[in-house]
């Protein structure tokens, strides 16, 4: 893989820009550092393995135009959350963006990354001010992200791995692609919540306002639900919370994430395991609405389960967790609109 011609990059291509790259990246942070390094040569390009560096790192930076993040999902949570300890809660963080390196890609494929040449090819075209959009981000068990929940989602990440650890020769290639994740959830996490069950989940919210969306996608404000009120009271096979619309591989789990800046997208999914596998395709393209699927916007809920549950956050399973709090963080942060970057660049967004 290479970003560009033979013919030497100007050299001030990248200038005033800071990228972190994810050393254990699955494409090859190392080698995809220096390919950076060569492409946009007035980049600051920072190699790191731990979220440690990334904040010493960023203490380094004098007002860069933008930070990216190179790497997957996990990547670019490892540098929000070190940018909140640098820069604080107030939310007045540097442009920040994703190039798209990792397995899912949900927060890069959102803020409308597409291949990761093209991206670096944008990023050596554009001079001046990036131009941004307003996006809102969660803190889930202390850690800023843009998607997390509890329930088959992080099961199936648990399984995926083992599956993956399992794998040899061809089929180790085959169960890191979007087969890898489908088949772990029919083979492993499907047969085990068949054998356990689905938990109990109570979901109160702990904000103000409280929204939910009809059958034909308009918001309604739930009208008497105020702090404290019992949202949901039952089984879930799926709960969880997002500002992102999807999961990574175009797994669009919270079609309606961006509905509502300042909130997040609140789900839970009743369904059974045997017609969850059945609606797989309904459920993956998002569509709404959803036999089993309960939707609400709010600030700050909890959710407490009937027995400890796995808990994903970002894409990363993070172990179990019987009572877990979903809340807005209260400043939206400046991400690099990558449609806008292409367009203003002549590169075209949905370039493959």
């Amino acid at each position: 893989m290479t970003f560009g011609s033979l013919v030497p990059p100007p050299a001030r291509a990248g200038e005033n820009i800071a990228i972190v790259v994810n050393a254990n990246a699955k494409r090859g942070g190392r080698r995809v550092a220096a390919q950076l390094s060569r492409a946009l040569p007035g980049a600051e390009v920072r190699l790191t393995r731990r979220i440690e560096e990334i904040e010493g790192w960023l203490r380094t930076l004098s007002a860069p135009r933008a930070i990216f993040s190179a790497g997957g999902d996990g990547t670019a949570i490892a540098l929000l959350n070190a940018m909140r300890r640098v820069y604080g809660d107030h939310g007045r963080f540097p442009p920040v963006g994703a190039l798209p390196l990792g397995t899912g890609n949900a927060w890069a494929h959102a803020t409308g990354a597409r291949k990761l040449h093209r991206c670096v090819r944008s990023l050596a075209r554009f001079h001046g001010p990036f131009p941004t959009r307003r996006y809102s981000l969660l803190e889930c068990d202390g850690t800023l992200t843009f998607f997390a929940g509890s329930g088959w989602d992080a099961q199936v990440l648990n399984d995926y791995k083992e599956q993956l650890e399992a794998s040899k020769g061809p089929l180790k290639r085959v169960s890191k692609s979007v087969y890898g994740y489908v088949t772990a959830m029919i083979t492993r996490t499907a047969p085990k919540n068949l054998l356990f069950g689905r938990p109990h989940v109570v979901v109160e919210n702990l904000g103000d306002d409280v929204y939910t969306i009809d059958a034909d996608r308009n918001l309604e404000k739930l009208e008497g639900i105020g702090r404290g009120a019992i949202l949901y009271d039952g089984m879930a096979s799926v709960a969880g919370a997002a500002t992102c619309p999807e999961f990574g591989y175009r797994f669009r789990a919270f079609p309606h994430a961006e509905r509502m800046p300042g909130m997040m997208s609140v789900r839970v999914y009743d369904a059974s395991t045997l017609v969850g596998l059945h609606q797989i395709p309904e459920v993956w393209r998002g569509e709404h609405p959803l036999r089993g699927m309960h939707d609400w916007f709010a600030t700050h809920v909890r959710m407490t389960f009937s027995r400890p549950s796995p808990l994903q956050i970002g894409g990363d399973a993070v172990g179990l967790r019987q009572s877990v709090e979903f809340k807005i963080f209260p400043a939206a942060i400046d991400c690099v609109d990558w449609r806008a970057v292409a367009a203003e660049t002549s590169d075209g967004a949905d370039g493959r």
